[in-house]
Protein backbone atom coordinates (compact mmCIF):
# COMPACT_ATOMS: atom_id res chain seq x y z
CA UNK A 1 0.00 0.00 0.00
CA UNK A 2 1.26 3.22 -0.81
CA UNK A 3 0.66 6.07 1.54
CA UNK A 4 1.55 9.70 1.83
CA UNK A 5 2.04 11.79 5.28
CA UNK A 6 1.91 15.05 5.70
CA UNK A 7 3.78 16.71 8.14
CA UNK A 8 6.23 15.62 10.19
CA UNK A 9 5.95 15.60 13.60
CA UNK A 10 5.19 13.22 16.15
CA UNK A 11 2.79 11.49 14.87
CA UNK A 12 4.19 12.02 11.17
CA UNK A 13 7.22 10.44 11.90
CA UNK A 14 5.52 7.79 13.94
CA UNK A 15 3.32 6.68 11.79
CA UNK A 16 5.82 7.08 8.53
CA UNK A 17 8.75 5.22 10.44
CA UNK A 18 6.74 2.16 11.69
CA UNK A 19 4.33 1.40 8.32
CA UNK A 20 7.88 2.17 6.16
CA UNK A 21 9.39 -0.89 8.59
CA UNK A 22 6.73 -2.72 7.93
CA UNK A 23 6.99 -2.77 3.81
CA UNK A 24 4.19 0.40 2.87
CA UNK A 25 5.56 2.29 0.63
CA UNK A 26 5.77 5.67 2.68
CA UNK A 27 6.21 9.23 1.45
CA UNK A 28 6.47 11.86 3.87
CA UNK A 29 5.90 15.80 3.42
CA UNK A 30 7.65 17.57 5.29
CA UNK A 31 6.94 21.68 5.55
CA UNK A 32 10.37 22.51 5.47
CA UNK A 33 13.11 21.23 2.91
CA UNK A 34 15.64 21.60 5.94
CA UNK A 35 13.81 18.61 7.84
CA UNK A 36 13.49 16.69 4.89
CA UNK A 37 16.95 16.83 4.05
CA UNK A 38 17.60 15.76 7.92
CA UNK A 39 15.25 13.02 7.01
CA UNK A 40 17.18 12.02 3.72
CA UNK A 41 20.17 11.72 5.44
CA UNK A 42 19.40 10.32 9.11
CA UNK A 43 16.15 8.07 8.45
CA UNK A 44 13.76 7.97 11.52
CA UNK A 45 14.67 6.83 14.85
CA UNK A 46 11.79 5.52 16.85
CA UNK A 47 12.47 5.09 21.03
CA UNK A 48 10.17 2.75 22.56
CA UNK A 49 9.31 3.48 26.48
CA UNK A 50 11.21 0.42 27.26
CA UNK A 51 14.50 1.68 25.80
CA UNK A 52 13.71 -0.20 22.67
CA UNK A 53 15.09 1.43 19.52
CA UNK A 54 14.08 1.09 15.81
CA UNK A 55 15.88 2.87 13.06
CA UNK A 56 14.22 3.11 9.98
CA UNK A 57 16.49 3.20 6.79
CA UNK A 58 16.24 6.30 4.76
CA UNK A 59 16.34 4.44 1.86
CA UNK A 60 12.89 2.58 3.48
CA UNK A 61 10.99 5.85 2.56
CA UNK A 62 10.75 9.20 0.58
CA UNK A 63 10.53 12.72 1.68
CA UNK A 64 9.46 15.70 -0.02
CA UNK A 65 9.11 19.16 1.37
CA UNK A 66 5.47 20.80 0.30
CA UNK A 67 7.00 22.89 -2.19
CA UNK A 68 7.64 20.15 -4.50
CA UNK A 69 3.75 19.39 -3.86
CA UNK A 70 2.12 19.87 -7.25
CA UNK A 71 5.81 19.38 -9.39
CA UNK A 72 5.42 15.66 -8.19
CA UNK A 73 2.34 14.65 -9.34
CA UNK A 74 0.16 16.08 -6.01
CA UNK A 75 0.42 12.52 -4.75
CA UNK A 76 -1.85 11.06 -7.88
CA UNK A 77 -0.13 7.57 -6.45
CA UNK A 78 -1.37 7.48 -2.96
CA UNK A 79 -4.08 5.12 -2.02
CA UNK A 80 -4.26 7.45 1.49
CA UNK A 81 -3.09 10.50 2.35
CA UNK A 82 -2.79 10.73 6.07
CA UNK A 83 -3.04 14.62 7.28
CA UNK A 84 -1.30 14.88 10.59
CA UNK A 85 -0.67 18.82 10.80
CA UNK A 86 -2.07 20.35 14.13
CA UNK A 87 -5.32 22.42 13.45
CA UNK A 88 -3.83 25.64 13.34
CA UNK A 89 -1.96 24.96 10.44
CA UNK A 90 -4.38 22.95 8.76
CA UNK A 91 -6.18 25.94 6.86
CA UNK A 92 -3.30 27.92 4.67
CA UNK A 93 -1.53 24.05 3.93
CA UNK A 94 -4.95 22.82 2.74
CA UNK A 95 -5.95 26.38 0.68
CA UNK A 96 -2.30 26.79 -0.97
CA UNK A 97 -1.23 23.19 -1.41
CA UNK A 98 -4.04 20.72 -1.64
CA UNK A 99 -6.93 22.79 -3.12
CA UNK A 100 -5.52 23.00 -6.17
CA UNK A 101 -6.25 19.35 -6.93
CA UNK A 102 -9.48 19.57 -5.28
CA UNK A 103 -11.40 18.48 -8.07
CA UNK A 104 -9.06 15.37 -8.65
CA UNK A 105 -9.57 12.36 -6.64
CA UNK A 106 -8.05 11.41 -3.29
CA UNK A 107 -8.34 9.01 0.11
CA UNK A 108 -7.62 11.48 3.10
CA UNK A 109 -7.61 10.74 6.56
CA UNK A 110 -7.74 13.57 9.16
CA UNK A 111 -5.76 12.50 12.69
CA UNK A 112 -6.47 16.41 13.98
CA UNK A 113 -7.93 17.33 17.85
CA UNK A 114 -11.14 19.59 17.89
CA UNK A 115 -13.96 20.31 15.48
CA UNK A 116 -14.43 22.31 12.28
CA UNK A 117 -11.62 21.65 10.30
CA UNK A 118 -13.58 18.42 8.44
CA UNK A 119 -16.49 20.44 7.54
CA UNK A 120 -13.84 23.05 5.91
CA UNK A 121 -11.71 20.23 4.05
CA UNK A 122 -14.62 19.36 2.06
CA UNK A 123 -15.31 23.06 1.17
CA UNK A 124 -11.78 22.63 -0.41
CA UNK A 125 -11.56 19.47 -1.79
CA UNK A 126 -15.04 18.33 -3.15
CA UNK A 127 -13.71 15.33 -4.74
CA UNK A 128 -11.66 13.88 -2.22
CA UNK A 129 -12.96 11.27 0.37
CA UNK A 130 -12.55 12.69 3.61
CA UNK A 131 -12.00 10.17 6.46
CA UNK A 132 -11.68 11.27 10.53
CA UNK A 133 -9.16 9.12 12.39
CA UNK A 134 -9.07 9.22 16.01
CA UNK A 135 -5.93 7.95 17.78
CA UNK A 136 -4.38 7.72 21.40
CA UNK A 137 -1.22 6.51 20.48
CA UNK A 138 1.16 8.77 22.49
CA UNK A 139 4.10 10.68 20.86
CA UNK A 140 6.98 12.72 21.10
CA UNK A 141 8.96 14.39 18.77
CA UNK A 142 12.74 14.45 20.04
CA UNK A 143 14.60 15.56 16.97
CA UNK A 144 13.59 16.77 13.42
CA UNK A 145 14.33 12.78 12.52
CA UNK A 146 13.34 10.87 16.16
CA UNK A 147 10.40 10.54 18.23
CA UNK A 148 9.73 8.72 20.97
CA UNK A 149 6.64 6.34 21.09
CA UNK A 150 5.04 7.13 24.57
CA UNK A 151 2.23 5.30 25.10
CA UNK A 152 0.36 2.40 22.76
CA UNK A 153 -3.39 3.05 22.01
CA UNK A 154 -5.95 2.72 19.18
CA UNK A 155 -6.37 4.24 15.62
CA UNK A 156 -9.93 4.01 14.63
CA UNK A 157 -10.68 5.49 11.34
CA UNK A 158 -14.43 6.44 9.71
CA UNK A 159 -15.74 7.83 6.52
CA UNK A 160 -17.01 11.19 6.89
CA UNK A 161 -20.64 11.04 5.14
CA UNK A 162 -22.18 14.19 4.11
CA UNK A 163 -25.02 15.64 6.43
CA UNK A 164 -27.52 14.11 4.53
CA UNK A 165 -26.78 10.98 4.00
CA UNK A 166 -28.03 7.69 5.98
CA UNK A 167 -24.50 6.14 7.79
CA UNK A 168 -26.08 3.33 9.23
CA UNK A 169 -26.11 1.00 6.97
CA UNK A 170 -22.04 1.89 5.67
CA UNK A 171 -20.39 -0.60 4.67
CA UNK A 172 -16.20 -1.18 4.64
CA UNK A 173 -14.37 -1.26 1.21
CA UNK A 174 -11.71 -3.42 0.79
CA UNK A 175 -9.01 -0.76 0.29
CA UNK A 176 -10.57 0.27 3.85
CA UNK A 177 -10.07 -3.23 4.93
CA UNK A 178 -6.66 -3.44 3.95
CA UNK A 179 -5.40 -0.14 5.47
CA UNK A 180 -6.14 -1.04 8.87
CA UNK A 181 -4.29 -4.44 8.14
CA UNK A 182 -1.83 -2.51 7.20
CA UNK A 183 -1.61 -0.36 10.20
CA UNK A 184 -1.82 -3.60 12.67
CA UNK A 185 1.22 -5.02 10.74
CA UNK A 186 3.13 -2.17 11.63
CA UNK A 187 2.12 -2.82 14.95
CA UNK A 188 -1.08 -0.24 15.55
CA UNK A 189 -4.11 -1.23 17.29
CA UNK A 190 -6.45 0.35 14.25
CA UNK A 191 -10.00 -0.63 13.13
CA UNK A 192 -13.06 0.93 10.79
CA UNK A 193 -15.72 2.64 12.99
CA UNK A 194 -19.51 3.67 11.11
CA UNK A 195 -19.64 5.59 14.24
CA UNK A 196 -17.22 8.29 14.04
CA UNK A 197 -19.21 11.62 15.16
CA UNK A 198 -19.34 9.87 18.39
CA UNK A 199 -15.48 9.05 18.66
CA UNK A 200 -14.84 12.59 17.53
CA UNK A 201 -16.72 14.48 20.44
CA UNK A 202 -15.79 11.40 22.66
CA UNK A 203 -11.91 12.38 21.47
CA UNK A 204 -12.85 16.15 21.59
CA UNK A 205 -14.05 15.76 25.26
CA UNK A 206 -10.81 13.80 26.64
CA UNK A 207 -8.65 16.44 24.94
CA UNK A 208 -10.23 18.86 26.45
CA UNK A 209 -10.15 17.78 30.27
CA UNK A 210 -6.31 16.71 29.59
CA UNK A 211 -4.17 18.59 27.34
CA UNK A 212 -5.16 22.23 28.81
CA UNK A 213 -4.30 21.25 32.52
CA UNK A 214 -0.69 19.52 31.11
CA UNK A 215 -0.41 22.78 29.67
CA UNK A 216 -1.11 24.87 32.63
CA UNK A 217 0.45 22.84 35.23
CA UNK A 218 3.44 21.68 32.63
CA UNK A 219 3.12 17.96 33.53
CA UNK A 220 3.03 14.88 32.12
CA UNK A 221 -0.67 13.17 31.41
CA UNK A 222 -0.12 10.95 34.03
CA UNK A 223 0.59 12.95 36.65
CA UNK A 224 -3.11 14.62 36.40
CA UNK A 225 -3.82 11.67 38.41
CA UNK A 226 -1.40 12.28 41.24
CA UNK A 227 -3.84 14.48 43.49
CA UNK A 228 -7.29 15.24 44.33
CA UNK A 229 -7.45 18.50 43.16
CA UNK A 230 -5.75 17.31 39.90
CA UNK A 231 -8.71 15.31 39.10
CA UNK A 232 -11.34 17.63 40.74
CA UNK A 233 -10.69 20.00 38.40
CA UNK A 234 -10.91 17.54 35.67
CA UNK A 235 -14.31 15.99 36.93
CA UNK A 236 -15.41 19.45 36.47
CA UNK A 237 -14.36 20.16 32.91
CA UNK A 238 -15.59 16.35 32.20
CA UNK A 239 -19.06 17.31 33.75
CA UNK A 240 -19.39 20.76 31.65
CA UNK A 241 -18.60 18.84 28.65
CA UNK A 242 -21.14 16.03 29.59
CA UNK A 243 -23.84 18.98 30.18
CA UNK A 244 -23.62 20.36 26.61
CA UNK A 245 -23.22 17.02 24.81
CA UNK A 246 -26.93 16.13 26.31
CA UNK A 247 -27.86 19.53 25.60
CA UNK A 248 -27.21 19.26 21.89
CA UNK A 249 -27.93 15.83 21.48
CA UNK A 250 -24.21 14.63 20.91
CA UNK A 251 -24.00 10.89 21.52
CA UNK A 252 -21.03 10.18 23.48
CA UNK A 253 -21.26 6.30 24.37
CA UNK A 254 -20.35 4.45 27.29
CA UNK A 255 -18.00 5.02 30.52
CA UNK A 256 -15.65 8.11 28.70
CA UNK A 257 -14.93 9.02 32.69
CA UNK A 258 -12.92 5.86 32.76
CA UNK A 259 -11.72 5.93 29.10
CA UNK A 260 -10.59 9.71 29.74
CA UNK A 261 -8.64 8.23 32.98
CA UNK A 262 -7.24 5.13 31.32
CA UNK A 263 -5.72 7.07 28.74
CA UNK A 264 -3.90 9.27 31.29
CA UNK A 265 -2.76 6.27 32.68
CA UNK A 266 -1.38 4.56 29.14
CA UNK A 267 0.28 7.58 28.44
CA UNK A 268 1.30 8.87 31.59
CA UNK A 269 4.79 9.97 30.94
CA UNK A 270 3.59 11.65 27.85
CA UNK A 271 3.78 15.47 26.98
CA UNK A 272 0.74 16.57 25.21
CA UNK A 273 0.83 18.40 22.12
CA UNK A 274 -0.73 21.51 24.21
CA UNK A 275 1.93 21.79 26.71
CA UNK A 276 4.57 21.38 23.95
CA UNK A 277 3.46 24.29 21.74
CA UNK A 278 2.85 26.16 24.80
CA UNK A 279 7.12 25.39 26.14
CA UNK A 280 8.25 26.34 22.88
CA UNK A 281 5.68 29.34 22.76
CA UNK A 282 3.48 28.46 19.65
CA UNK A 283 -0.27 28.83 19.01
CA UNK A 284 -2.02 25.64 20.58
CA UNK A 285 -5.37 23.78 19.60
CA UNK A 286 -7.31 25.22 22.80
CA UNK A 287 -9.27 27.27 20.67
CA UNK A 288 -10.57 24.49 18.59
CA UNK A 289 -10.96 21.94 22.28
CA UNK A 290 -12.22 23.90 24.63
CA UNK A 291 -13.23 26.87 22.90
CA UNK A 292 -15.60 24.25 20.69
CA UNK A 293 -17.13 23.23 23.83
CA UNK A 294 -17.75 26.90 24.66
CA UNK A 295 -19.18 27.28 21.31
CA UNK A 296 -21.72 24.31 21.66
CA UNK A 297 -22.78 25.88 25.22
CA UNK A 298 -23.18 29.18 23.76
CA UNK A 299 -25.39 27.71 20.93
CA UNK A 300 -27.34 25.38 23.26
CA UNK A 301 -27.84 27.60 26.41
CA UNK A 302 -25.43 25.56 28.60
CA UNK A 303 -23.04 27.47 30.90
CA UNK A 304 -19.17 26.46 30.86
CA UNK A 305 -17.29 28.71 33.15
CA UNK A 306 -14.64 26.20 33.38
CA UNK A 307 -14.14 25.81 29.56
CA UNK A 308 -13.98 29.48 29.44
CA UNK A 309 -12.02 30.20 31.89
CA UNK A 310 -9.22 27.45 30.60
CA UNK A 311 -9.52 28.51 26.95
CA UNK A 312 -8.94 32.64 28.31
CA UNK A 313 -5.62 30.98 30.45
CA UNK A 314 -3.97 29.33 27.54
CA UNK A 315 -4.71 31.86 24.66
CA UNK A 316 -3.17 34.35 27.25
CA UNK A 317 0.07 32.22 27.69
CA UNK A 318 1.56 32.99 24.45
CA UNK A 319 1.28 36.38 22.49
Amino acid sequence: MNIHIIGAGSLGLLYAGKLAASGCRVTVWCRSEEQAGKLRGAGITIEETEGKLQNVDPNAFSVRSWDAFAESGAAADADYLFLMLKQQGIEEMAREVLAPFGHHRRNLICFQNGTGHLERLRELLPMWTIYAAITTEGAKRTSSSSVMHAGHGTTTIGKMMPAASFIGATSHEDHEIELVQELNRAGFEALLSNEMDEMIYRKLLMNAVINPLTALWRIPNGALLSSPERVGLMEQLYREGILVYEAAGIPYGNKLWEWIVSVCQSTSGNTSSMLKDVMDGRTTEVAWINGSIVQLGRKYGVSVPKHELITQLIEGMNL
